[in-house]
């Protein structure tokens, strides 16, 4: 990253946060919170599946992002990021955790658009992503029982009547699939695995959008 690194606050002013000031540090961070993005929101998904296949990559995945979160300028993220380690079925410490990481997106780029006197658009997609990424994570959860519960339902519908409008038609396949399988049924005939598989290549294929757009 760029030596020369701005301050900023994190969770009060107790923390701070040094950030690169260049383009070139800027671009470099955003790329990074975008893989983290991209890797908190599949830890969630596999997290929340008790297959053995499952368990695996989800280990496997965590110490592949171990390193990228030593690299990133937020400290308190990390440390939340060490408890969600410990307890990959954690879906609102997940959540959280996305949260914050998207806030700091957000600022990351704020930083870069005043530097390059360019509009933001980048931590706008993010965000509209993460509707896509919770519902992918609550329906691997929700799909492990026979009929998904209540609480899981009212999300899955609100999440599902939110992405169904404007949803180009690889999207909208994948919904009307959740919806017939999961949502609109008495008994689940999705598996989880099932449903991660079936939203992954609609999350990835936007964060590479989005990272093109960066370059």
């Amino acid at each position: 990253m760029n030596p020369a690194l701005a301050t900023a606050s994190e969770g009060g002013p107790s923390r701070r946060v040094h950030l690169p000031q260049g383009d070139t540090g800027l671009r470099q961070a955003l790329l990074l919170g975008i893989d983290l993005l991209q890797g908190l929101q599949q830890h969630r998904g596999l997290g929340g599946q008790v297959t053995r296949e499952a368990q695996q990559r989800c280990q496997a995945l965590g110490h592949a992002l171990d390193q990228r979160w030593r690299e990133w300028p937020y400290s308190a993220q990390c440390q939340a990021w060490s408890a969600l380690r410990r307890d990959p079925a954690d879906f609102d410490g997940h959540c959280r955790l996305l949260q914050d990481l998207l806030g700091a997106i957000q600022h990351l780029e704020l930083q870069r658009c005043a530097l390059n006197l360019a509009p933001p658009s980048i931590a706008a997609r993010c965000w509209e992503l993460e509707e896509l990424g919770r519902l992918r994570g609550l329906s691997v959860r929700a799909a492990a029982h026979r009929s998904c519960p209540l609480e899981m339902l009212i999300q899955l519908q609100y999440l599902h009547e939110r992405l169904l409008k404007h949803a180009p038609r690889s999207l909208h396949t994948a919904l009307e699939q959740l919806q017939r399988c999961l949502i609109d049924t008495t008994t689940v005939s999705i598996t989880p695995a099932q449903c991660y598989a079936l939203l992954t290549p609609l999350l990835d294929e936007r964060l590479d959008a989005i990272r093109r757009d960066l370059d």
